[in-house]
């Protein structure tokens, strides 16, 4: 059985860098039943430049410090210390404003999308990476038109569509879905039953977990990557940036 992972779990894991190598390391050692297409490879690649736009734009935002002055104030000592500790602030706060621009220009210096250039690298070294073709883009217009789940939400673009019209032409093992797309668990009897029709396999279910994936491909995760996992869910939900990816990279994006 194999697992097909949504391009927006590998998103997530900007979330939190250390959970999200941790979980890509894991991927990595158990790249044998990964699924990856050269769609989804691109919607990383191209989604990563926005995700990070939007952390830097909210640090950016949040982190703003108002300057302040009184002339009741301005002979005290305490407050000639204030002021030198916003100054200090500022300069500090240049560098990280900094640190988040160069690794959005260069993607080698970002943890996670080096990571994730290596479970992709390893996948081509092994010929394991799908590739579209003409035939997969027709039909997955088609599927488009026809209105057939999955369905990328904005009208002119095909990424779900693609993705599955890939896996339905080259896979011959059962699969699992790992995604929080609402897409795939809204229409999970139907995808079954066409996913059957078109490859003789199963589709055996959906789920926002990676560490239950790879449970039900027979491979038992470590403690560290299951609480890895727990904590990565958990920044998501408390994240104030959680709109971003319901919003933005699905609608804007349109793709993925």
């Amino acid at each position: 059985m194999k697992i097909l992972i949504d391009t927006n779990i590998y998103l997530d894991f900007y979330r939190s860098n250390k959970e999200g190598i941790i979980l890509l390391t894991e991927l990595i050692a158990q790249d044998e039943v990964i699924i990856l297409t050269d769609q989804i490879i691109q919607e990383f690649e191209r989604s990563r430049e926005k995700v990070i736009r939007a952390v830097l734009k909210s640090f950016e935002q949040e982190s703003k410090l108002d300057n302040f002055s009184s002339s009741l104030l301005n002979d005290m000592d305490e407050f000639k210390e204030l002021i030198e500790i916003q100054k200090s602030y500022k300069a500090k706060r240049d560098e990280v404003n900094n640190l988040i621009t160069k690794i959005l220009e260069d993607p080698t210096k970002d943890k996670i999308a080096v990571f994730f250039k290596e479970l992709v690298n390893k996948s081509i070294a092994k010929d394991r990476i799908l590739y579209t073709d003409d035939d997969i883009i027709r039909n997955a217009h088609t599927r488009k038109l026809i209105g057939n789940p999955p369905t990328t939400p904005d009208k002119y673009s095909i990424g779900d569509e693609i993705n599955w019209e890939i896996i339905l032409k080259y896979l011959d093992e059962d699969i699992i879905i790992v995604g929080r797309d609402n897409t795939f668990n809204d229409n999970f009897s139907f995808l079954k039953k066409d996913f059957h029709k078109r490859t003789g396999r199963e589709l055996k279910g959906v789920t926002e977990k990676i560490t239950d994936a790879l449970k039900s491909v027979g491979i038992r995760p470590t403690v560290e990557l299951e609480k890895a996992e727990e904590k990565l869910i958990e920044s998501i939900e408390k994240s104030h940036y959680s709109e971003f990816w319901k919003r933005t990279v699905k609608d804007e994006e349109g793709d993925i």
